[in-house]
């Protein structure tokens, strides 16, 4: 099972402030998951996927699918500095 302890240290965080993401699956480069996040809110749904197993969700079962597979899904920053 995958390690989800990523996390950006506190000045990142403040110079990110908001933020749109992407979760890309690393097999063939698309994304799988668009999402508005502050923190470390893009490390977030790793944990989720593999701690909250009765949820179920397109987002989550590629998620697992990818850890079954030993991979990781790549995290995109596509635009930062927003406002809430």
């Amino acid at each position: 099972m995958m390690s989800s302890n990523q996390s950006f240290d506190e000045k990142t965080i403040s110079e990110l402030k908001y933020y749109v993401y992407l979760l890309v699956d690393p097999r063939d480069k698309q994304p799988f998951y668009v999402g508005k996040g502050i923190g470390n809110r893009v490390f977030a749904h790793l944990e989720g996927a593999l701690k909250e197993e009765d949820k179920e969700s397109l987002k989550y079962g590629v998620i697992r699918e990818l850890d079954s597979l030993g991979l990781k899904p790549d995290h995109l920053i596509v635009r930062h500095g927003l406002a809430s």
